[in-house]
């Protein structure tokens, strides 16, 4: 199942032409979207969703993947929907919380208040 289904089903042709050459032109994409990462990483920290060790930690670990990218060492593994899942992944194997922290919504949240 992919991460954007909704338990329904598309017509098979539309598949095809949403997805296409997906995963060719998400490699083309990978660089922006680490730097997106860092940025959204760094705008999670200055609201205080992250501490300054986290985003330390997701910063060196996007810049690691991002140098993977530059030297083309980069993979989208089988499986993987797109490059962020990917990344997501990535960052989840190499720091546990703070990965996940980074990549759930409902984790991240969790530290603010609701008043």
């Amino acid at each position: 199942m992919k991460l954007w289904q909704k338990n329904t089903t598309s017509a098979e042709s539309v598949e095809r032409f949403t997805v296409g050459m997906d995963r060719e032109l998400d490699l083309m994409l990978a660089p922006f979207d680490v730097l997106g990462s860092i940025a959204h990483s760094t705008m999670l920290e200055s609201v205080g969703l992250l501490t300054k060790p986290e985003l330390d930690s997701l910063r060196a670990s996007l810049v690691r993947i991002y140098r993977q990218i530059e030297a083309g060492n980069f993979i989208l593994e089988e499986g993987m929907e797109d490059i962020h899942s990917q990344v997501e992944w990535m960052l989840t194997q190499e720091l546990g919380d703070t990965g996940k922290r980074y990549t759930a919504p409902a984790a991240v949240t969790t530290r603010c208040s609701p008043t």
